[in-house]
């Protein structure tokens, strides 16, 4: 399969050109996001989601991509204000090769909770925040 959509839509990203990545995703494309519970559908909603991370981060690099038929694995290096998160995303592509679905991970859970916390306030989401576990006594 051609991951040229993929390639096109890391370029626009680590570009912070919002207005191209629409063009890389299908209409009903489903986002699984690591700082939300919910699922993100359609196209207009992803866009807007990847649009306040882009506002919120610093940077996006990509570090590594493969692919196997229809699913591409990218691992890549986000920056916030000091703060770096490593991240993998799952994606699959539709037969026209569109993204028809995005699956993140981010680690280290301190890291992407902190980004987590500014990308809420932006979107009007509920923060997240780490409580630690209290002690065994």
């Amino acid at each position: 399969m051609n991951t040229h959509h993929v390639d096109a839509y890391f370029k626009a990203m680590s570009a912070k050109e919002f207005a191209q990545l629409a063009a890389h995703l299908s209409e009903n494309i489903l986002l699984l996001s690591p700082v939300f519970p919910e699922p993100f559908e359609g196209r207009d909603t992803v866009v807007k989601i990847l649009s306040g991370l882009l506002e919120t981060i610093d940077s996006i690099r990509v570090n590594l991509t493969f692919s196997s038929d229809r699913d591409v694995a990218v691992f890549f290096t986000i920056e916030c204000d000091g703060i770096t998160v490593k991240g993998n995303e799952h994606m699959h592509l539709n037969e026209s090769g569109l993204i028809d679905r995005i699956e993140v991970a981010w680690r280290p859970l301190g890291s992407a909770v902190l980004i987590q916390e500014k990308l809420a306030n932006k979107l009007g989401g509920q923060p997240m925040r780490l409580v630690p576990a209290p002690s065994a006594a």
